[in-house]
């Protein structure tokens, strides 16, 4: 009887998560990862009430507190690789050739969403303090955007912070992380003619973004994996950015895409 309590609470605790997050935008990825575990853990409630009349579902209960502990664990070991990414940045990840600016949701007005000017903000900051620098303003056009996300970046670096065009080089192709890097890099080889060994690239990105994103920038070709965080703008969407990097990472791990 306790154990089924907890498993009810705990899906209890889950669904309140889920409605909670459930009606601001960006944090709807959280309000599914938790729906989804509600759901898992009042699917172990009922197993453990049918489990005296039915030995599946005793089967069932001993494998559903297995993969419940493995997700507690690799949750928490992700996370803990996340948020240490996240805060740490050397001095040799500030001091690059060219800063690969990742793309984000671009507001129906044009402007960059939150997250994508605290990028762009980084992104500026970073070209002050290192005047022979360049960015590759990275991201395509998604189906809910009005324009490019590289264009989006590229009218407020040069409108808002004053940043000269002639720094900027935009990669207006891409839709995903991968792409993103894999197109900068033939970008700036291409456009600038420089070749791998005569540049070092940094990959400018939101904190919880960075972990994911400076190993599959190691993946493209980048051997010094550099990176430097954007804050996460609303404390708020913590938890969803967070969530949706847990299955990110495990996704890239299951698929042997994952090389620290």
């Amino acid at each position: 009887m306790t154990e089924r309590k907890f498993w009810l609470a705990l899906a209890a605790v889950f669904a309140v998560g889920s409605i909670i997050q459930l009606p601001w935008a960006p944090s709807r990825f959280g309000a599914a990862f938790f729906l989804a575990l509600a759901v898992g853990c009042a699917g172990m409630w009922l197993v453990l009430r049918l489990r005296e009349k039915y030995r599946a579902c005793r089967v069932l209960a001993v494998i559903g507190r297995v993969l419940f502990a493995l997700f507690v664990v690799s949750f928490a070991a992700i996370q803990l690789f996340v948020i240490q990414a996240g805060m740490q940045t050397d001095d040799a990840d500030t001091h690059a050739d060219y800063y690969i600016v990742l793309g984000a949701l671009v507001n129906p007005d044009g402007q960059p969403s939150a997250a994508l000017a605290a990028r762009c903000d980084t992104a500026a900051d970073l070209l002050a303090a290192n005047p022979d620098s360049k960015a590759v303003l990275c991201g395509g056009q998604g189906g809910n955007e009005p324009c490019t996300e590289a264009d989006s970046m590229y009218a407020y670096l040069t409108e808002q912070k004053g940043v000269d065009p002639a720094r900027l080089l935009r990669e207006a192709q891409s839709t995903n992380t991968i792409e993103n890097l894999a197109n900068a890099r033939a970008l700036i080889e291409t456009a600038e003619a420089r070749d791998h060994e005569s540049y070092t690239a940094a990959v400018v990105t939101s904190d919880y973004h960075l972990a994911r994103a400076k190993v599959l920038l190691r993946r493209a070709g980048y051997e010094e994996g550099l990176g430097v965080p954007a804050p996460t703008p609303y404390p708020a969407q913590w938890v969803a950015v967070r969530c949706r990097e847990y299955c990110s990472i495990l996704g890239l791990m299951l698929t042997g895409r994952w090389t620290v």
